[in-house]
């Protein structure tokens, strides 16, 4: 990567989309036991009972192996986009230069640590701001 091919840096967006959760569950209480009752209830005191199909179950897990799937081949790239932009700075910069090209790799960092691959609203506008931010 030249050296201006990595100051014009800008971070892919991240078109895997994390797939909504199903939530159709309901807590219910488990049955009173009587007090001079001799059998004893096996297991916690709720039970959850659930209105989602199994082939909706099962389709949501398929959804959410195809999102990580494409999050990991995101993150892949942002690793690769990584070392370029490490390998840029064999050409000799500015200290301009570098503070432009080490803030595009901390902003690349912190997205890769997150768990679904975004940053809030907040911190990109934090990252596009001055360059007092890193």
């Amino acid at each position: 990567m030249s050296v201006q091919a990595a100051l014009d840096y800008r971070l892919p967006e991240n078109t895997c989309s994390k797939p909504k959760i199903i939530a159709n569950e309901a807590i219910v209480a488990a049955p009173i036991q009587d007090s001079g009752s001799a059998a004893f209830f096996q297991g916690s005191n709720t039970a959850t009972v659930s209105d989602v199909s199994s082939y909706d179950l099962e389709r949501q897990a398929r959804k959410e192996k195809r999102w990580r799937k494409c999050l990991a081949g995101y993150k892949e790239g942002l690793l690769d986009d990584m070392e370029r932009l490490k390998g840029s700075a064999q050409h000799g910069l500015t200290q301009a230069q570098a503070h432009t090209i080490v803030t595009s790799m901390a902003l690349i960092q912190r997205v890769y640590l997150t768990p679904d691959g975004v940053l809030d609203e907040a911190e990109l506008a934090e990252n596009s701001g001055s360059p007092q931010n890193q």
